[in-house]
């Protein structure tokens, strides 16, 4: 047998041999496809591993306590012994870390207001008259916290807040007997202490929605030590007020 006869018997004998192979164990094996790996949950933050920054907002419920200043430059209190509260907005961003199991502090910077208002009606004719009064800081607001939880985290403390006078506006309205109304603007920056200093309590909540973000709401009560006006003034002026603040908090991992 020549050696070409010789190659085609033994191919023919491999490929028979397959076949019979194939045939004797009834299946062909299929490759199974890498199952992904399991997704780790996010396990509650605490400790020290949550530095963090927040931007939000405030409203603010603010009223004073006003007396007249000593003499020689004292005044009667008059029409503003009748000033009743005024609401307005205030803003902050800061940093939040917690640094042990139990404590936490917080520093911002805020744009924070304060004011009253009055109100006047005739009763013998159609005249009115009314303000609103608003003072305007740039503060720095510093607190330390005992804090409590992990995702849902509870906060009760306080601290200080340095102040920079920003500036005064009143808007005024009025109504003459003959029922025709008025309106104007007073802005000025003069007459008032370019210093302030309060003193913070708050209470809050912070509410973990995911890795990276939360929602706060952490009520601030704030009394100012400093009298708003300069020493030459009518009246010593000290604010008072409630600040609901509220907003995003953005953690950054370490």
């Amino acid at each position: 047998m020549d050696l070409f006869k010789q190659m085609l018997v033994l191919g023919s004998i491999g490929v028979a041999s397959l076949s019979f192979g194939q045939i004797s164990s009834g299946k062909v094996e299929e490759v199974k496809p890498e199952e992904p790996a399991p997704r780790v949950k996010r396990i509650p933050t605490e400790g020290m591993d949550e530095f963090a920054f927040y931007l939000g907002a405030g409203r603010v419920y603010a009223n004073r306590k006003l007396t007249p200043n000593v003499s020689p430059y004292g005044a009667q209190l008059g029409i503003r012994a009748a000033e009743d509260g005024f609401k307005t907005w205030s803003y902050q961003i800061g940093v939040r870390n917690r640094v042990s199991k139990w404590l936490s502090y917080d520093a911002g910077l805020a744009i924070d207001r304060a004011g009253e208002s009055f109100s006047f009606a005739a009763t013998e004719t159609d005249s009115t008259y009314s303000y609103t009064s608003r003072y305007t800081y740039y503060a720095l607001p510093m607190q330390v916290f005992l804090t409590y939880g992990k995702d849902f985290r509870f906060f009760v403390g306080g601290g200080i807040q340095p102040e920079l006078f920003a500036g005064f506006k009143q808007e005024q309205k009025w109504t003459t007997a003959t029922n025709t109304q008025r309106s104007q603007d007073v802005e000025s920056e003069k007459g008032f202490n370019p210093f302030g200093l309060g003193v913070l309590a708050s209470a809050g909540v912070q509410w973990r929605l995911g890795n990276t973000t939360s929602l706060y709401c952490v009520p601030t009560m704030m009394w100012n030590l400093v009298n708003t006006y300069d020493q030459q003034a009518d009246y010593i002026h000290k604010a008072r007020t409630f600040n609901l603040k509220f907003g995003l908090v953005f953690h950054i991992p370490q």
